[in-house]
C-alpha cells in the first residue's frame, strides 16, 4: 500500500487529495465547497505577483540600516522584502524596502543558457524593538568576526 489514506467501504474519497489535476479534481473541488461555510476563491497566476515570491539570497553587507544582497532574480524598487539572517547571526527576520538593484553579472550554465546575478541594495523599515536588538546582536557578531581575521592571534 502506497502513503495514502484508504477510506471505508462506501465512504466518500477525500476531494482533496491529489489524484490529478483534470475534471475529476475540479468536480471533487465543487462538491467540497458547496460544503464549506464561506467561499474560498482561486487567486488567479497573473494576480500573485512575484513580490510574494520567495528568492534565496547572499548577504554581503549588513548594518543599522540595511543590506546588501546577492540574488539571481531582478528585484524592483520600492517593494518591501523580508530578510532572514542565518542561524549564525541570530535567525531574525527583518522587514526592509528595495532602495536600488542591479545587475552585477552573468555566466553561461553548462546547458547553455545565461545565469545572471543582482544585488540589490535594502533600507529596514519599521523594525520592532526585538529586531533591532537582534539586529545589533548580529552587526557585534560580525564585527568579532571580522576583528578575528584582520588581527589573527600570535
Amino acid at each position: 500500500m502506497t502513503g495514502r489514506h484508504r477510506g471505508r467501504q462506501g465512504e466518500r474519497p477525500d476531494p482533496t487529495e491529489r489524484s490529478g489535476d483534470g475534471p475529476e479534481r475540479e468536480q471533487a473541488m465543487a462538491e467540497t465547497s458547496d460544503r464549506r461555510v464561506v467561499a474560498r476563491l482561486t487567486v488567479p497566476r497573473q494576480l500573485r505577483g512575484a513580490e510574494l515570491a520567495l528568492h534565496l539570497v547572499h548577504l554581503l553587507d549588513l548594518s543599522v540600516r540595511g543590506a546588501r544582497i546577492e540574488h539571481l532574480e531582478p528585484m524592483h524598487e520600492g517593494v518591501e522584502c523580508h530578510l532572514d539572517l542565518p542561524p549564525a547571526l541570530g535567525r531574525v527576520q527583518l522587514t526592509g524596502r528595495v532602495v536600488w538593484t542591479g545587475l552585477r553579472g552573468s555566466e553561461q550554465t553548462l546547458e547553455g543558457d545565461r545565469r545572471h546575478h543582482y544585488q540589490t541594495g535594502l533600507e529596514f523599515t519599521g523594525l520592532t524593538v526585538e529586531q533591532q536588538t537582534a539586529l545589533a546582536c548580529a552587526l557585534e557578531t560580525l564585527k568579532a568576526a571580522n576583528d578575528a581575521k584582520d588581527h589573527p592571534p600570535r
